[in-house]
């Protein structure tokens, strides 16, 4: 062996010698970075390949960068620029601009909490915002201020604040163009021409600070607006609006929709984010299931390629309930299916939906015409792979247009997701629609969640028996927009539920005292948040109702049958009303709500969906107490021992002391709440009787018995033996044939 080898060999020998039994120390990045009146959170720690965000209060963002990867060097990748510490600096708003007037103050920045005011010179006429105060997330609340002549086609089509338009002749043909300043990125459309209907194409422009954000409720009312007019629902008359606020939603029924849903699984979103947009997803899915369109869904998400997890043109995988479920139990919907397979191919998931839309067209081909088509992208919109994904939203446009649809058939939105978001491809990627915003920059993503509980403006959907509004802080009469107030001669004060526009169910007993025409007159419902007055045409009283059917019995009050209809005097405007009907048991509307086959479902179907044995089933009533309402907590007691029990606890009634057979007052026809277990029920009050107990479906609220009775008073007796404290309600399954006999040309009931 020559002596240079020889020597090399020994080299490593002495080196691998000297590195035996150590073990190198894994890289980790600094674990003392931070950011100036802010937070770090990190995905894992310090180890490569952990993400790094900034987190600033609501009124700050992250300057110069939001977020950092630890790199295999070690090193924060883009931790700091120039050496500058990261920091949370407060939102400001860019300069307002109004051509031809005034604005006052001027200034070159404006603070959160500023106001500024417009002013048009003469000759002109101010259409927007007369003044515009700073929101925390560095926009400006109102719409763009024009000062408009009127003396050309179209009118001004204004400036946003931060930006600056090259053209000035509004004429048919003319078009103009927009730029923001000092890095301000352009949100909607750059350019925009005048149209001989006197509008401009595409959306409305604004230019936005790289790290400002949607706010809930912005993306409630824009989504709201957008979403529906695809639709093709209108405001008229009273209900228009000025443009600064979202378009009443009225949702007609048998919309036939194909919405594809899109979920970024890449590497720059992550994990989290991947999760948090998957739950958002089956919130929009079930709220948008939960009215009397017709959507199918398909799911995709991508990475480096797509994966399918619903196929929207598969009757076992594209309805609501289906769709969910794959969300949360397919594999295909497992953030890991993508493997490290990581980079980020919109183009190629964008085609994805294109081939399954030209595979629906053949199989759909019967009602093709009418199919109104969505995509929701939830992206960060940093394709680093495959095609311009820019070139595929083309083609699908293109592909809706050539099957002789116009623009209003197509929907594309994306949601922005992650902490650093590329605004201006997010803006690409969406639709450009005149007054509508499709693309949407959340500060969490699981703030969408919320935004989506706000989609929709309830006052309008009236049509839609059992919609409540879900929010956390709407009213009891808003979470429960059926129920009434009865004030009636003699009896005072009862309840009652809306079961169409005309027609109040309640109680009989309630009536006990209303003898003739004159105290039919007399008896006031009170409807909505304001208590609007409606006025009573006629009763109808179950014919088997007779509180003293069993006086020989020595039994004084018998509340069999105990349920009553009220017809109006005029119907209820659920739109000026804020009021809607609550669903009724055996109805095509039930049916549809709780998306099943009409036909092909039957009454019994619904007896099972509702009242399953055994239960407990959880049910609730609105209680009052003087003018303060609030929801009573309840379980039915289905199963035979529960329910037996809870009936012999009707002995303890004062007027029942002496019944020794419990089914002498508590027939079949009654349902049975109270007690303290499984938990503790709440109990009725006095003016309770008449309202309605009902269950919650699908986001769909149904009534299924009417209170009634109950067997002490523990609102009056506080000392009372709670433990024996049972309500009765009659059983709306168990009165059906003479609900239909009353209503069953205004409501359709099922066999």
């Amino acid at each position: 062996m020559k002596p240079f080898v020889f020597f090399i060999l020994y080299l490593a020998f002495l080196m691998g010698v000297q590195g035996a039994g150590e073990e190198e120390a894994p890289v980790t990045c600094d674990s003392s970075v931070r950011i100036i009146g802010g937070t770090v959170r990190k995905s894992d720690g310090n180890a490569v390949g952990s993400v790094l965000n900034f987190e600033c209060p609501d009124t700050h963002y992250p300057f110069p960068v939001s977020s950092a990867k630890c790199t295999k060097r070690g090193e924060w990748f883009r931790t700091s620029h120039r050496n500058i510490m990261p920091i949370c600096k407060e939102f400001q708003c860019p300069p307002p601009v109004l051509e031809e007037g005034m604005i006052r103050p001027m200034n070159t920045s404006y603070s959160i909490g500023d106001t500024v005011t417009f002013e048009c010179y003469d000759g002109y006429e101010l259409h927007g915002s007369v003044s515009r105060t700073c929101m925390k997330n560095g926009r400006w609340n109102g719409t763009i201020s024009i000062c408009n002549s009127g003396s050309q086609h179209c009118p001004n089509p204004g400036i946003p604040a931060g930006g600056r338009k090259s053209g000035t002749n509004y004429w048919i043909g003319d078009k103009v163009e927009y730029f923001c300043n000092n890095g301000l990125v352009l949100m909607g459309s750059q350019k925009r021409e005048c149209l001989e209907l006197k509008e401009w194409t595409g959306s409305e422009p604004s230019c936005r600070y790289r790290n400002s954000f949607d706010s809930p409720e912005d993306v409630a009312a824009a989504f709201t607006a957008s979403f529906t007019s695809m639709l093709g629902m209108t405001q008229t008359g009273e209900d228009k609006k000025p443009a600064s606020t979202a378009r009443k939603i009225i949702l007609s029924k048998d919309t036939p929709l194909h919405i594809y849903i899109l979920l970024d699984a890449s590497e720059s979103v992550g994990e989290e984010d991947f999760l948090q947009s998957k739950q958002v997803a089956e919130n929009l899915i079930n709220k948008i299931a939960s009215f009397d369109v017709r959507p199918r869904f398909g799911v995709i998400s991508y990475a480096s390629e797509p994966v399918v997890i619903a196929n929207l043109y598969d009757d076992q995988q594209s309805n609501a309930d289906d769709v969910i479920d794959l969300l949360q139990t397919s594999e295909n919907a497992d953030y890991m299916i993508h493997g490290d397979k990581r980079g980020t191919d919109i183009h190629r998931a964008l085609t994805k939906v294109l081939e399954i839309m030209s595979l629906t067209r053949e199989l759909f081909k019967e009602n093709w015409a009418e199919i109104r088509f969505v995509t929701i992208l939830f992206t960060d919109g940093k394709s680093n792979m495959g095609g311009d994904p820019k070139t595929a939203v083309m083609k699908i446009k293109e592909f809706v247009k050539a099957q002789q649809k116009s623009e209003a058939y197509l929907d594309m939105y994306a949601f922005g997701v992650t902490k650093d978001v590329d605004r201006r491809e997010l803006n690409a990627l969406s639709s450009l629609k005149p007054g509508e915003h499709h693309s949407f920059v959340i500060r969490n993503t699981s703030e969408l969640v919320r935004s989506f509980d706000d989609i929709l403006d309830f006052t309008t959907i009236g049509d839609l028996c059992g919609v409540a509004d879900e929010r956390p802080d709407a009213t009891i009469r808003q979470k429960q927009p059926w129920h009434v107030l009865l004030e009636i001669p003699g009896s005072g004060k009862c309840s009652g539920s809306i079961v169409s526009p005309s027609w109040v169910l309640t109680a009989a007993h309630c009536l006990r005292e209303v003898q003739t025409a004159l105290d039919i007159g007399r008896i006031t419902v009170y409807v909505g948040n304001s208590n609007m007055l409606f006025k009573v045409k006629d009763v109808h009283l179950h014919p088997d109702y007779n509180l003293a059917g069993r006086l020989s019995e020595n039994i004084t009050q018998f509340y069999d049958y105990d349920v009553a209809l009220l017809e109006l005097n005029k119907p209820i405007s659920f739109l000026k009303t804020h009021s809607r009907s609550i669903c009724l048991p055996c109805t095509r509307e039930t049916t549809r709500g709780l998306r099943k086959r009409y036909p092909g479902t039957t009454c019994r179907d619904h007896d099972v969906e509702m009242l399953p044995t055994p239960g407990p089933v959880p049910a609730n009533f609105v209680t009052r107490s003087g003018w303060v309402e609030t929801l009573a907590y309840v379980t039915i007691k289905t199963a035979a021992v529960e329910r037996k029990a809870c009936a012999m606890n009707a002995l303890h009634a004062e007027e029942y002391k002496n019944v020794t057979d419990v089914n002498q007052v508590v027939t079949d026809r009654f349902l049975c709440t109270g007690g303290q277990q499984p938990e503790a029920d709440d109990i009725s009050c006095k003016g309770d009787s008449g309202g309605s107990l009902f269950i919650k479906k699908k986001r769909r609220f149904i009534q299924v018995g009417v209170v009634s009775w109950g067997s002490i008073n523990v609102c009056e007796n506080v000392r009372a033996a709670k433990q024996h404290a049972r309500d009765f309600h009659i059983n709306l399954f168990k009165v059906l044939p003479w609900l239909k006999e009353k209503i069953g040309k205004i409501i359709t009931f099922i066999d």
